[in-house]
């Protein structure tokens, strides 16, 4: 009953920005793979999407809740945090996953691609769970005004400091290495093998490693009072 709780008082919220929502994860990445079709563009937006949209959202609701005492009423309410992020993970991919799938039915009319949804279905879960993970701890580890002004930073750096629009094959080894401790690199070229109809154990791997980071910083933070 407190997940059910939870989960509506989060569905409550998205309610009052849902034309905001729907223009950012909808209409804006389907406009910009129309209007640049390629392979690389259509990578480049879900990874930026399914990765960097999570992960940025969640760390500033997270830092609003806790700067407003949300997450302590919750808390002293008999809610523990991993019940929290539990909540806002499956609200995640129930909207997630259903605005992927038309996504890439829409692109086909612009991009060629052999896709193998069962390939592209365990990527973008296993990106949508780190991207939460990683939200929650930015959100529970820092406050509201840093998470807010270091948001824009990474938001920069995770897009375009990374092989997202560009395979990592190309890049000068000068960049690749560093490229390597971005989650969104690991993402973007997990993506190009699932849209060649393929599955990248070592891409996906690596996308797996930071959730174990992930995990292991969430336990940490989460006995901060």
């Amino acid at each position: 009953m407190k997940f059910l709780t939870l989960v509506e008082i989060y569905l409550r919220q998205v309610r009052f920005y849902i034309l905001t929502t729907l223009f950012y994860l909808l209409f804006f990445p389907i406009a910009l793979i129309l209007n640049l079709p390629s392979q690389n563009t259509l990578v480049g937006t879900l990874t930026l999407y399914i990765f960097l949209d999570g992960f940025l959202s969640i760390s500033q609701q997270i830092s609003f809740m806790k700067t407003e005492q949300q997450l302590t009423l919750l808390y002293v309410s008999g809610s523990p945090k991993w019940l929290t992020a539990l909540s806002l993970a499956f609200i995640t991919l129930i909207i997630s996953i259903p605005l992927v799938v038309l996504i890439m039915v829409i692109s086909r009319t612009a991009v060629l691609f052999s896709i193998n949804w069962v390939y592209l279905m365990a990527t973008l879960v296993l990106s949508l769970i780190t991207s939460i993970i990683l939200g929650m701890d930015l959100g529970l580890g820092l406050g509201q005004r840093q998470v807010n002004q270091l948001s824009q930073v990474l938001g920069l750096g995770l897009s375009f400091f990374a092989p997202t629009f560009v395979p990592y094959s190309v890049l000068p080894l000068y960049l690749q290495l560093p490229s390597l401790v971005e989650p969104t690199t690991y993402v973007a070229q997990a993506l190009r093998y699932d849209l060649q109809g393929s599955f990248s154990w070592e891409w996906n791997a690596g996308v797996m490693i930071f959730l174990v980071i992930g995990i292991l910083i969430y336990l940490r933070v989460s006995r901060r009072p």
